[in-house]
């Protein structure tokens, strides 16, 4: 790890499985939305130096598509604090936009459906993560960003973190032929990482696709 920030392993396989647990659930719920079975990637942690928050905080869920992305964005506070993100590639965002009935992407009523879409994902995510610490974790209202959600979710995390380094777990849903992706992202508070760590209270089975 960075010397930048430092972290107890225990503590890291706490938050990573918590977030495991909480992206099982989101799949979930992405499934009965787009009307298939979707399944997730097992969390992957990237180390972020504050000085490079602004450009390396880029992350696509598919390597074919690297334009711009659209992200419902989340403060979550009580038992696990931090920034929690859903970002969505354009062509996922109009095929899901579309499965729901949604209007075109470039309409106000479009993205209060996004919004929708990411309350309800990150809803059934922290609900999942609240059980599993038994105590409350609250998101904030919803926040979007249609075409430069990476940069927007850089300077959240830049703005809570005080120019701190950050770590980011990430994991990506997808339907199984990739048409409908997106990837939930988590980036813990600093003093979140320091806490003692204390276990799950439950394990939670989920469905993972292994990259």
């Amino acid at each position: 790890m960075d010397a930048a920030i430092s972290v107890q392993e225990a503590e890291l396989d706490r938050v990573r499985e918590l977030t495991n647990i909480g992206a099982g659930h989101a799949a979930t719920a992405f499934a009965q939305l787009v009307g298939r079975p979707c399944r997730m990637r097992v969390p992957t942690v990237r180390l972020l130096r504050a000085d490079a928050a602004g450009t390396a905080f880029v992350a696509t869920p598919h390597d074919d598509e690297r334009g711009p992305l659209s992200g419902v964005f989340f403060e979550v506070e009580g038992g696990l604090p931090g920034v929690l993100a859903l970002l969505f590639p354009a062509s996922s965002r109009e095929r899901l936009l579309a499965a729901i009935g949604g209007p075109g992407a470039t309409s106000e009523a479009a993205q209060s459906a996004l919004r929708e879409i990411g309350n309800i994902l990150v809803s059934h995510a922290v609900s999942a993560i609240a059980d599993t610490l038994g105590t409350r974790v609250l998101p904030s209202i919803p926040v979007l960003a249609m075409d430069d959600a990476a940069a927007a979710l850089a300077s959240l995390v830049a703005l809570r973190g005080a120019g701190q380094a950050a770590l980011r777990i990430e994991t990506e849903i997808s339907d199984a032929k990739g048409e409908y992706r997106g990837l939930l992202v988590f980036v813990p508070d600093a003093d979140c990482l320091a806490r003692p760590a204390s276990p799950p209270r439950g394990a939670v089975r989920v469905r993972s696709m292994r990259g």
